[in-house]
């Protein structure tokens, strides 16, 4: 009779563990899609205006280099060489506004339209991971605290007899 209820007790174990496994993925999978979710509202993608400006940047890197490296008074004729529209509009900004530009500059070197979507995805990946990892981590301390309790109830058990 003992053995009977021993082996319904593991499978009632085994269960917990397989449904409390299924838990942890889903939540994993639920929050990590959340944590996205909020960092694309918080930082939502450029705007077709920086995208086509870094992607300027990026294919002509060595004159707009060239040219934000230039004194004050050689600005005025190397920008009127250049037709793009960006060279007259750098001229005409501020200083704060010039340091701005060469931040963006700096960051576009290496830009690709699509860097956005795959930071979001690499973003769900570490988190799916990171969270599930955790859950695997508390599922097995509970389980641990699981045996160690039943062995210690069969101790006492031993011991009484």
């Amino acid at each position: 009779m003992e053995g009977e209820q021993e082996q319904i007790e593991e499978l009632r174990d085994s269960q917990k563990e397989v449904l409390s496994r299924r838990i942890s993925f889903w939540l994993s999978f639920i929050l990590a899609i959340g944590i996205s979710f909020w960092y694309y509202t918080l930082n939502p993608p450029a705007s077709t205006e920086m995208r086509k400006m870094r992607l300027f940047f990026k294919k002509n890197i060595i004159d707009v280099a060239k040219f934000i490296r230039l004194p004050d008074d050689e600005l005025q004729g190397f920008a009127a060489l250049k037709s793009h529209p960006f060279y007259q509009t750098y001229l005409k900004s501020s200083e704060v506004e010039k340091e701005k530009i060469r931040a963006l500059i700096h960051i576009s070197r290496d830009y690709s339209p699509n860097q956005y979507w795959f930071n979001i995805v690499f973003l769900w990946a570490i988190a799916f991971a990171t969270l599930w990892f955790l859950g695997l981590i508390l599922e097995a301390i509970i389980i641990l605290v699981r045996r160690e309790d039943t062995a210690r109830r069969e101790r006492i058990k031993k011991q009484s007899r």
